[in-house]
C-alpha cells in the first residue's frame, strides 16, 4: 500500500511540475495556498497538497472543517485561496462577499454509516449489523426497520454532526427522514427517536469524530464512504434510496428537507446528490496558484478513486452569473468542465 502511494505521489509530483511552469509559480517568496476543505476529505486534501508544495515550493494548507462553518469563516475575512465544499451548493452562497458566482463538482460520493472494531464491543451494534445484512440481502422492510429502530434506541451512541455547520449531519437527518417515511410510514418517527433518546452526539463537523470512534466513545458515524476508506474505519454501504450518492434519485431526494440556519436565516435545503465541490474565492491571495491547483485537481481526479470517490466526468459546473474567471471559460470551452445549471442560494 505504501509503495503504491509512494509512485502515485511521484506521477502527481511530475504532473504539477508541468503544470507550475505553465502557471509560474516558481517565484521564490510565492504567498501560501489556503485550502479549505471539507473534514471528511482531509485525508484527500493533504495529499494533493503536498505532492503541490513539493513540485511548486509553494506552501500549502489545509483547513478543515463543516463546509457551511469554512464558509461563514471566509466571509468573515479568513484568507482562503481554495474553497471545496460538499454536497449542497447553498455553502457557496455563505461566502458572502468572496462568493465567486460558480463552484465546479468534481467528485460524487454517497452517504454511508461508519463504525469501527471498538464500536463491535456493543451489543446493540452487534444486533444492528444483524439486522443490516437481513435487510440488505431480503430487502425486507421488517429488517430495515428493526436496523433503524435499534440505532436510534439510545443504547448506540451516534454520530451526527451539526446539519449548519456541516452538511453531513443534514444528510444524516435527511436518511433518517427517508427511512421513517418507507419503513416506519411516518417521517418524523427515527427522528423524534434520536432526540428522545438522547442518542446523538453532537459535534461541528465530523472530522472531530474520529478519536471518539477510534476509543468507541461513539459506537455510529453518519458519513460518506470515502471518509470511512481514507479513515481505515468499516462501513455500511446503504442502498441508493438512503445513501444519496445516484443522480438517478435526484428528484426523490429533493422531495424530502430539513431546516437549517444560515448566516442567521432558516433555509429549508431539499435533499441532492453528494458531491465534493471547487471553487476559487473572489480575492484570493495567489490566484495563479489557485488555478493552477484547481486545474491540478480536475486533471487528477482518478488518482483519488482509491479514496472511494467517483470522478465526474465532464464536471459539471454550477454558475449564477454569465461573468466567469477566464480560466473557468477556457475549461468550459475546452468541454474538460460542462454548465449544469445555477447555484443554489439562500
Amino acid at each position: 500500500m505504501m509503495s503504491s502511494l509512494k509512485y502515485l505521489a511521484v506521477g502527481l509530483v511530475v504532473a504539477v511540475v508541468v503544470a507550475a511552469a505553465a502557471y509560474g509559480l516558481f517565484a521564490p517568496h510565492s504567498r501560501p495556498l489556503a485550502v479549505y476543505v471539507a473534514g471528511a476529505y482531509t485525508a484527500e486534501a493533504q495529499f494533493l497538497a503536498q505532492a503541490f508544495h513539493n513540485s511548486t515550493g509553494v506552501q500549502v494548507t489545509v483547513i478543515p472543517g463543516g463546509s457551511f462553518k469554512l464558509a461563514s469563516d471566509i466571509a468573515a475575512g479568513e484568507p482562503a485561496s481554495v474553497f471545496m465544499p460538499v454536497a449542497f451548493t447553498q455553502a457557496v452562497d455563505v461566502l458572502g462577499q468572496r462568493n465567486p458566482g460558480w463552484a465546479i463538482g468534481i467528485f460524487t460520493d454517497q452517504m454511508a454509516i461508519v463504525y469501527s472494531n471498538a464500536s463491535l464491543q456493543n451489543p446493540s451494534v452487534r444486533e444492528a449489523l444483524s439486522y443490516y445484512h437481513e435487510a440488505m440481502s431480503t430487502n425486507d422492510s421488517t429488517y430495515w426497520f428493526d436496523f433503524f429502530e435499534t440505532i436510534t434506541s439510545g443504547s448506540v451512541k451516534l454520530g451526527i454532526s451539526n446539519p449548519s455547520t456541516d452538511p453531513e449531519g443534514l444528510y444524516a437527518f435527511l436518511m433518517l427522514e427517508i427511512a421513517g417515511k418507507i419503513y416506519a410510514h411516518n417521517s418524523s418517527y427515527f427522528l423524534d427517536r434520536v432526540i428522545e433518546t438522547g442518542a446523538n452526539v453532537t459535534r461541528s463537523s465530523t472530522g472531530e469524530y474520529v478519536g471518539p470512534l477510534e476509543e468507541g466513545e461513539v459506537q455510529l458515524v453518519f458519513s460518506y464512504r470515502s471518509y470511512a476508506m481514507a479513515q481505515g474505519f468499516s462501513y455500511l454501504q446503504l442502498p441508493p434510496w438512503l445513501n444519496f450518492g445516484s443522480s438517478q434519485y435526484s428528484s426523490f431526494y429533493s422531495k424530502f428537507s430539513w431546516p437549517v440556519n444560515l448566516e442567521g436565516k432558516d433555509v429549508n435545503v431539499s435533499g441532492s446528490p453528494v458531491y465534493l465541490y471547487i471553487t476559487v474565492p473572489t480575492k484570493p491571495q495567489n490566484p495563479q496558484a489557485s488555478y493552477a491547483f484547481l486545474r491540478f485537481v480536475l486533471s487528477h481526479v482518478d488518482e483519488l478513486e482509491r479514496y472511494g470517490l467517483t470522478p465526474a466526468i465532464p464536471a459539471p459546473l454550477f454558475a449564477s452569473n454569465n461573468t466567469l474567471p477566464p480560466q473557468i471559460s477556457e475549461l468550459e470551452s475546452s468541454g474538460e468542465v460542462t454548465y449544469a445549471g445555477p447555484l443554489a442560494e439562500l
